[in-house]
Formats: C-alpha cells, structure tokens, sequence
C-alpha cells in the first residue's frame, strides 16, 4: 500500500511539472506556436516510450525480486542502452531541424529537443530503474527536484516575458538533466555504454515484442496529433493536446498503477491464484475508469472563463473536444489492468498483437475522423479504437494465464560507484 501510494505520488509529480510547462506555453505563446510544442512534445511521448520498452522495461518485468548485485548489473545495462540511445536520437533532431524546411519556430524547436532530449530520457530512465527496484519514494525524490528546477526555470522565462517556444524547451529538458544526477546518486551505479548492445541482445525474446508494442502504442496516439495537424492545422493540434492537459488525473493514476503493479506482480506470480489475477486487474482497471470519467466531468461544468484562465486562446477548441477525450479515456483505462497483469507474466507476444489491432483502428478512425470533423472527429476516432479493443485484453489475459513463464536471461556486469 505504502508502495503504492508513493507510485502514484511520483506519478503525481511529474505530470504536474509537464502540466506546468504546457500551461506556462499556452498562456504565453500564439495558438500557432502551442500547436508547434504539441508536435515537439508528441516527439518526445514516442522517445520515451520507445527507450523504456528498450532498456527499462524489462527489467521491471523480470527482475524486480533479483539481489542487489543482480540488479547492479541490470541497471548498469539499461541505463547504458538508454544513454546511448539518447545521444543518437539527439543528434538526428537536431539535423532535421537544421535540414528540413520547416517553419522557423519549429526547426529550431526541434533542434531544441534534440540537444536536451538526452537529459529527459537519461531522467526518466533512472525513475524506471527506481520504480523496478521498488523504490517509488526515492523516485518521488528525484522527479521533486526535477519539478523545482524546472518551476524556477520556468518562472524566469514567464516573468521575463520569453514567448519563444525553444527557449522553454530548452529550460524543460536542461533541468530533466540536471536532477537526473539524483536518480543516479540513489542507484549507485553507472550506465554501461560498452553493454548497450550486449543488454539488448540479452533481453531480445522480450523487447523484440515490447519496442513494436510501444512504438504502435506511442506513435499511434501520436500520429492522431500530425494527421489533425496536417488535414485542420495546428490550432486543433493544440486543442487535442489542451484537452489531454486538462484530464491528466487519469493518465496520472494509470501510469501510476501501472508502474506499481508490473514489479509487485511480477514479485508474486508464482503465488497467485487465476481469480487473484482476475481481481487485480479488474480493480485497477475500475479505479482508473472511475477517476477518469469525475475527473473530466468537471471540467464539462466549468465557466469559459475558468478555462481561458488556464488555456488562453487554446480553451475554445479544447472545450470542444472534451467529450470524446474523456469517453476514449475510459475506453482505455479498461485495459490497464489486464496489461499489468500480461506483462507481469511475460505476456508481451499477446499484448503486441492487441496493440497492434488498435495502432489500425486509431490511425484509420482517427484520420478518417479528421477529414470529416476536425479535432472533434479526431478525438472520436480515438475513442472508437480504445472501445472497440477493451474487451479483448480481458479475453487474452484469462487465456495467456494459463502458459508457463520462462526464466530470465542473465544480463550485464556493473559499473558500481565508489
């Protein structure tokens, strides 16, 4: 329980720095140039997730109950591959900015991201780390003084009167760096450059179905974000992104859970009954719902002037997305459970194919979405695929239950601190 309210906590944290960010962008800039971070931002939502199923995630889902030196040497892997990674997406954002013809504002937005999105990768890897080792407080630590950095940042650029939107990209990404030296003072050990290669070679029976799983996951949300930019513009790129801002509850508490649960299951497989699986993930997947459908609610009720506030110019086409958000939303949070419950047992050759059928189904309902009505069709469409693919993962976790699970691979050696 302890455990898992600091999960949810940390979760807590760094969304509401992310939300700061986005709320500061949207009250400073044009309802252009918010629709421009919304890409940068897009871009940075398939980075993350695409290193996590690389080097992170794994090792939450096999090796949340190895010993400390087993676990040394995991991190050292993980944390390496992560590094690594990062350097060479950096560098190709940065010769896309300068290469391609794109606006001004978002070349140099993406140049931008692509010299400071080492320090958020290398920042959200050592929060993984720290979640697979259970460790969500030391987490927490780490994300809190990301999120004072970056509320100090942010608060200079704001009072300043800066509306550029790389230099705020540059404040968010340089403090990620900085307070990622705390996730590596709490682990002890360093990345392991040189056993990159060597850990994703180990770890290949399963990233070779997690890194498609949430590249389809990722990118296909994403994409929704380009092809509405594409076919109405940015300004309802914009409103799709205001409308995610404002029911982040929900997202909070899904990451949260899911983060808590991967590890703690996977700690208990052996131990647990078919109805125990069964019950965990239905609970998760009912408090998710729950939160998410009062949350979003609420803003439905709330004075325009109350979203002006918080949104600027961007509330009007916010506004009017909010409904189809909040119903894809829960949509969604019905397969949370029975994800945490697949990948705790080694599950991601189901779950990939899941993904799969929805990556189509929201690409395909969500363009065709936004030929026909614009950001508003464009979120419909998203709801339409979360809907239509919830009860299948129910389907597939009772059956994948019953397989065995094979052990882990052995991993990396360590480069330990001190």
């Amino acid at each position: 329980m302890s455990r898992g309210v600091w999960n949810v906590g940390d979760q807590l944290i760094s969304s509401g720095s992310n939300f700061l960010i986005q709320i500061v962008i949207a009250r400073s800039v044009s309802e252009d140039d918010f629709g421009t971070f919304a890409i940068v931002f897009s871009i940075f939502s398939v980075a993350t997730g695409f290193f996590r199923a690389l080097s992170t995630s794994p090792v939450g889902m096999r090796y949340a109950g190895a010993d400390d030196r087993e676990f040394a040497r995991v991190t050292a892997g993980a944390a390496g591959a992560t590094l690594v990674g990062s350097l060479l997406l950096g560098l190709a954002l940065v010769l896309l900015g300068l290469l391609a013809p794109f606006s001004t504002v978002l070349s140099h937005s993406l140049v931008a991201l692509g010299l400071i999105v080492p320090g958020l990768l290398m920042q959200d890897a050592w929060r993984q780390l720290l979640f697979a080792r259970l460790r969500p407080a030391a987490a927490c630590v780490l994300d809190g003084a990301w999120c004072v950095l970056q509320f100090v940042a942010v608060l200079i650029l704001f009072t300043g009167g800066v509306t550029s939107v790389p230099a705020y990209v540059v404040a968010w990404g340089a403090t990620a760096l900085a307070a990622s030296f705390v996730g590596l003072g709490a682990m002890r050990t360093l990345p392991s450059p040189r056993g990159a290669v060597r850990w994703v070679r180990e770890q290949f029976s399963l990233t070779r179905y997690l890194v498609p799983e949430y590249v389809l996951l990722q990118s296909g949300a994403q994409l929704a974000v380009f092809v509405v930019a594409g076919v109405a513009g940015t300004v309802a790129a914009g409103a799709l992104r205001g409308a995610n801002m404002l029911t982040v509850p929900a997202t909070i508490l899904s990451t949260g859970l899911m983060t808590f649960a991967i590890p703690e299951l996977t700690r208990r497989r052996d131990r647990m009954s078919p109805r125990s699986w069964k019950l965990a993930a239905s609970g998760i997947s009912g408090l998710i719902v729950v939160t998410g459908v009062v949350w979003g609610s609420l803003f439905l009720l709330l004075p325009d002037g109350v979203g002006q506030a918080l949104l600027g110019d961007s509330w009007a086409g916010t506004k009017d997305v909010l409904i189809p958000i909040i119903v894809g939303q829960a949509g969604s949070a019905l397969s949370v459970g029975p994800a945490a419950v697949l990948y705790a047992n080694e599950g991601a050759k189901v779950t990939i194919r899941l993904h799969t059928v929805y990556a189509v189904l929201l690409i395909g309902l969500s363009t065709a979405g936004a030929v026909g009505w614009g950001a508003v069709g464009t979120a419909w469409g998203m709801a339409g695929a979360f809907w239509l693919t919830a009860p299948w993962w129910y389907v597939s976790m009772v059956r994948h239950l019953r397989r065995p699970v094979a052990p882990p691979p052995t991993s990396v050696e360590p480069t330990p601190i001190g």
